[in-house]
């Protein structure tokens, strides 16, 4: 009897698994970027002078939502696309973030690819792409100081274009975002329009403790180094990471949109780290990637698009996407981080973040100097249950995303987590959907009572 059972749900088992899903990249621009109405001569005049006034208002920019409408397409005749991988792993690594097929020079075309499509659809003719494929390991500063030094040949091309992406993977995203910082104080690359697609980047380390199983002590000097830094940013106010923000600083100033993209089941990187959490500016979009072939639960896939959602419009997560990043890591044989950069519609978005978007005036770039990556130290059951709560019953998610709401709540009782992490997820939230609904009625605000509170957290611990 107990061997039918085990046989039936092994059956159904691979029965799923034999089901194709699409890749998913969610969400989309017009999910959380309303369409820029046209505007008169009185409109303009007006708009300069509350510029002014927003300039005057930096000090209360993180309190205002200042957001980013789409617009019409900016044009451009030449372009340029420039690839940065990112860390070249030892064979004994590749089981775990993949073969290193994620070359500078496959970002380059990728990206190039994608501004032609991008081109032609908007009826563009008289047009060219330049690709330019940044090939160096190394630690982030030889990378830059090396790659700068290849860049150089290219100098003409950059400062003759209207137009410059740059595509980066992994480590390649605090190098390129530091290289790009170079070009702009030596005045290179003024009056163009410029976007950046991080790609699984490491802008606070990998999954805390995997060094641990990396084993970096069979590694040669080089690539010890190269493996070790990634870990030092795990560490926001490490020199690394200090250097990394001042470029970001940077870039942003200059007008330069970037959109962070982190993979939901990445075995290496958390997606708090590649959607850069500790970091709040209009000129970030963040989006995710879902392999259609793991096959995300649906109420993970809904739930982390209502937090990226809430990111994008300008809102805080609650520190939920660094409470359940951990629950999220891919299996060691998977290939989430190498995975990511085979997707045309990740390029897609990165182009048209940079193309079809407005400007803002002068806004300072937040960063939370005291994030804390979790590890099992500073672990607390009580921050998931409660920031959950605290996310429910916040009135712009009740006004603004309720359909998002309702569809992860829905989606909730279906999800049947198979790993201990996940399993240990639902066991923590699982009083949230009853308090939310309150009535029964979806979305009618009545808040968590506290006892139940008390009660999920006591059951968690």
């Amino acid at each position: 009897m107990v061997e039918d059972i085990k046989k039936k749900k092994k059956s159904k088992k691979s029965k799923e698994n034999q089901f194709s899903y699409p890749n998913l990249v969610t969400p989309k621009l017009e999910d959380c970027l309303e369409t820029e109405k046209a505007r008169g001569p009185l409109w303009s005049s007006l708009s300069d002078k509350m510029s002014k006034l927003l300039s005057d208002a930096k000090a209360q920019n993180q309190d205002s939502h200042f957001r980013l409408h789409i617009t019409p397409p900016k044009t451009f005749r030449k372009a340029v696309a420039i690839g940065v991988h990112g860390y070249f792993p030892h064979k004994m690594v590749r089981s775990v973030i993949g073969q290193p097929t994620g070359t500078s020079s496959k970002f380059a075309n990728e990206a190039a690819d994608a501004i032609e499509r991008w081109a032609t659809a908007h009826g563009m003719t008289d047009f060219s792409v330049t690709k330019i494929a940044l090939e160096h390991e190394g630690i982030v500063s030889d990378r830059i100081e090396n790659l700068y030094r290849i860049l150089s040949k290219h100098m003409r091309v950059i400062q003759e274009a209207d137009y410059i992406m740059i595509a980066a993977h992994s480590q390649g995203t605090p190098v390129a975002i530091q290289l790009l910082a170079k070009l702009i104080e030596e005045g290179h690359v003024d009056n163009k329009t410029i976007g950046i697609l991080a790609m699984a980047g490491i802008s606070l380390g990998p999954f805390f403790g995997l060094d641990q199983k990396l084993l970096m002590r069979a590694y040669g000097s080089i690539e010890n180094d190269s493996l070790k830094e990634l870990f030092a940013f795990q560490n926001p106010n490490c020199l690394q990471g200090r250097r990394y923000m001042s470029g970001l600083r940077t870039v942003i100033q200059h007008g330069v949109k970037i959109t962070f993209v982190g993979s939901v089941n990445d075995q290496l990187v958390p997606l708090y780290s590649s959607l850069c959490a500790h970091v709040t500016h209009p000129y970030i979009y963040r989006s995710i990637f879902v392999d259609g072939k793991i096959h995300a639960p649906t109420f993970i896939i809904s739930f982390i698009e209502l937090l990226v959602k809430l990111r994008n419009f300008g809102y805080t997560d609650h520190g939920i996407l660094r409470d359940i990043s951990d629950a999220m890591a891919g299996t060691l044989t998977g290939g989430g981080h190498s995975v990511i950069y085979n997707e045309h519609a990740v390029y897609d978005l990165a182009i048209r973040q940079s193309l079809e978007t407005s400007e803002l005036p002068d806004i300072a770039v937040a960063i939370d100097e005291d994030f804390e990556i979790p590890t099992p130290m500073n672990y607390n059951p009580y921050n998931l249950p409660w920031s959950v709560r605290g996310l429910f019953e916040q009135q712009f998610v009740r006004e603004q995303l309720l359909d998002d709401m309702n569809k992860a709540l829905e989606k909730f009782d279906e999800w049947d987590p198979d790993t201990k992490p996940l399993k240990d997820v639902k066991y923590r939230l699982s009083a949230i959907k009853s308090a939310v609904l309150g009535n029964g009625k979806p979305g009618s605000g009545m808040p968590m009572p506290r006892e139940l509170a008390n009660g999920v957290v006591q059951g968690a611990a």
